[in-house]
């Protein structure tokens, strides 16, 4: 009961990133953001939601100190849709 619960709760504080999930595709905001961080820009101090969408998705992970960094997931994703 306690992990549905913690479930819930993290669904309903980041509709975003639950939808992420759902939604094999990143919108072009989040794809943006992810090229950037491929490029070794900092996307620490972007909108919440959308660092979380690419945490939660696993196409980022973040490090003890905060910084986001690109996951082998993501950078397939950067493959397969580079325009």
């Amino acid at each position: 009961m306690k992990i549905v619960r913690q479930q819930e709760q993290a669904q309903s504080a980041k509709p975003v990133a639950t939808l992420t999930l759902l939604n094999a595709h990143l919108t072009s905001v989040q794809l943006d953001s992810l090229k950037r961080c491929a490029k070794g820009i900092s996307i620490r101090f972007e909108n919440e939601a959308i660092v979380d969408a690419l945490l939660v998705g696993g196409y980022a992970q973040k490090s003890l100190a905060g910084v986001i960094s690109v996951t082998a997931k993501g950078l397939e994703y950067l493959k397969a849709h580079a325009r």
